[in-house]
């Protein structure tokens, strides 16, 4: 009966009944702006973030899509806008498709160290999963990524400087099925100096300290950790990107050293301490 009691249990943790979200949650990232006047249509876009992304142009209708996609992708740096003028093609709004992409890959990578780890000085947790390991850290959009053993409701703090770029808290639940890799609560911060982009993965629900936008330094609080989306286990997500040509747009980057540890000696559940 005991026996029975504990397998009971470990089910219960281990089983989701959560279903999956109706609605997708996505952070802004550009403000796009029609006008259309004297039969002269102006598109506007308008990078918000501080850091720089690609910008892809396209339509269905080809004497458009030659005009549109000469120049297409182009990067808008951080803060920055643009406006394309088309004369003499009518109101072209929901004519035109447009795709982002983060970054600029023609940016170099200032460094291949992350000077502090994900979580409090003095804090130390074990590191569940490393670099190219299965089952998750195996394709290139997180082949280089730290899952560490963190539970619901722990403080988890910047490691590099930089700005908010991506934050998205707003989903509640985790499952087992591929599908819920869409649906994992996320923040991103961009580093101007190195380049690189470090995410922070199934944070809490409403579990952000910082807002999109914002400054932050090493070792500042940013969010609680949690168990969103493709999350059997409670633990911080912890990947650093860098942007590049692929579908996605970034990619994995793999680290030399992280805090105070060599990547290449790390060893899975060993204690990590920052």
């Amino acid at each position: 009966m005991i026996g029975f009691s504990i397998l009971f249990v470990i089910v219960i943790r281990k089983c989701s009944f959560h279903t999956l979200p109706k609605q997708r949650i996505t952070s802004t990232k550009l403000d796009i702006q029609h006008k259309y006047t004297d039969n002269q249509y102006q598109l506007t876009i308008k990078n918000l973030l501080a850091c720089p992304n690609r910008i892809y142009l396209s339509s269905s209708d080809t004497d458009l899509h030659d005009i549109v996609g000469h120049s297409s992708p182009f990067v808008l740096v951080g803060k920055a806008d643009t406006t394309i003028t088309v004369s003499n093609k009518g109101d072209l709004k929901d004519k035109i498709n447009i795709k982002f992409k983060w970054g600029n890959p023609e940016l170099p990578i200032q460094t291949s160290k992350i000077e502090s780890l994900p979580f409090p000085k003095n804090k130390s947790y074990e590191l569940m999963q490393g670099n190219n390991t299965n089952p998750t850290h195996n394709h290139d959009v997180s082949r280089y990524a730290f899952d560490f053993s963190m539970k619901i409701g722990d403080t988890i703090t910047s490691s590099q400087n930089g700005y908010v770029v991506t934050l998205i808290d707003g989903y509640k639940g985790w499952g087992r099925s591929s599908k819920w890799k869409a649906f994992s609560n996320q923040l991103m911060i961009y580093d101007t100096s190195s380049n690189l982009f470090t995410m922070y993965g199934h944070i809490k629900q409403h579990g952000s300290l910082v807002e999109l936008g914002s400054f932050v330094e090493i070792g500042e609080p940013i969010a609680l950790s949690g168990k969103t989306g493709l999350a059997p286990e409670e633990h911080l997500h912890f990947n650093v990107f860098q942007a590049d040509d692929g579908k996605s747009g970034l990619t994995s980057f793999r680290l030399d050293s992280i805090g105070n540890y060599k990547v290449k000696e790390l060893k899975r559940y060993q204690l990590m301490i920052n």
